[in-house]
């Protein structure tokens, strides 16, 4: 219980640290991105925060079991290469002792990744998508400009305003024309008009006051007929292009959701949020494995062969889940065929490591 108890305490210092370094890697690089995005004018500096609190359990999820891998393979590289692992031999405890001891911290570690995967990350997503979505649809509204006519809904859509607010909510004069090839032609004015956006949907309304609707039919001998209309409050439904394209991702669905689906997107992504907890487990077994070193070789000789093997595995789950996506795998396999592989990979790696290293 000593040599538990020594062994998890330093696994859990280098974890917390390894994790740190590369939050802060993958974090600052995001956010560098996303300053490039506000930059740009895609939405607005001060809802950087925000964007990053809604993708930190996405970060967390994939970067944990990376941090967790590097110190398994550091810990146990000290233990061989300091003699510690010989002393532990000659009491008894070989690799799978070690492994024992290891694999509460590992499940616990699964266990968090696992909620996060099936139902924090998506339930984030979905917040993101939402937020993200009104974002770029009051971005495009507020860049009105007054005394020009700005097209909406891929030019379907012209709305003309005299003046524009400081805050862009309320605009002056309004002037809207409509167009399609089988509807009337419609033409609104409007003393004034407020802006109204469905979270929901992403939409965007304007509620018009005191001002007159016409509608004109397309073409002569259409079943339209002229009408007019004049109206102290008229909502009327402005679509930016972000907003009407908008469809929801299989990231920001429920993992109930996903299961009641049989398309291959929603497989696919049901089963790499199934994935990511197996991935830690197995990434474990693989790290005790290959994590022996050779007496006076340093507790990173063995740290670049076992991070080329995890990369291999990451890859190998990419694969899998293409092909799932793809329709070259039948949705029922899933990614089990990459586990199944590097499960065997890490049995036979432990199976060695069990054997006293040779001087």
């Amino acid at each position: 219980m000593v040599a538990a108890r020594h062994i998890n305490r330093e696994l859990l210092a280098v974890f917390v640290a390894t994790l740190l370094v590369l939050f802060a890697v993958a974090v600052g690089g995001r956010f560098i991105g996303y300053l490039q995005d506000a930059a740009a004018g895609k939405f607005a500096a001060g809802d950087l925060m925000t964007i990053m609190a809604l993708r930190l359990p996405g970060f967390v999820q994939l970067i944990a079991p990376f941090a967790f891998y590097i110190a398994v393979l550091l810990t146990v590289g000290r233990l061989h290469a300091e003699q510690e692992m010989a002393v532990l031999r000659s009491s008894g405890a070989g690799s799978w002792r070690l492994l024992a001891w290891i694999l509460p911290s590992a499940t616990l570690l699964a266990a968090g990744i696992g909620a996060l995967s099936l139902w924090v990350t998506p339930d984030r997503n979905a917040a993101l998508d939402r937020f993200l979505t009104k974002q770029r649809a009051e971005a495009s509204f507020d860049r009105l400009s007054a005394g020009t006519f700005n097209a909406f809904g891929r030019g379907q859509r012209t709305l003309y305003a005299e003046s524009v607010s400081d805050d862009g909510q309320t605009l002056s004069g309004v002037f809207i024309f409509e167009y399609g090839e089988r509807n009337p032609l419609v033409t609104v004015w409007a003393d004034q008009a407020s802006r109204y956006v469905d979270e929901r949907t992403g939409s965007q309304f304007l509620v018009l006051r005191d001002g007159a609707r016409h509608s004109h039919p397309p073409s002569e001998g259409t079943a339209h007929r002229r009408q007019e209309i004049e109206f102290s409050a008229l909502s009327q439904k402005i679509d930016t292009d972000a907003a009407a394209s908008r469809r929801v991702k299989p990231e920001a669905l429920s993992s109930g959701t996903l299961w009641n689906r049989s398309d291959p997107a929603a497989a696919a992504e049901l089963h790499w949020r199934i994935a990511l907890p197996a991935f830690t487990l197995i990434s474990v077994l693989m790290a005790v494995g290959v994590a022996p070193v050779k007496p006076r070789q340093g507790r990173f000789g063995r740290v670049l062969p076992g991070m080329a093997a995890l990369v291999t595995y990451y890859l190998a789950l990419l694969a899998n889940q293409n092909a799932v996506l793809s329709g070259h795998l039948p949705v029922i396999v899933g990614l089990w065929p990459a586990h199944a592989l590097f499960a065997a990979i890490a049995a036979a790696a432990l199976v060695r490591s069990a054997k006293p290293a040779r001087q």
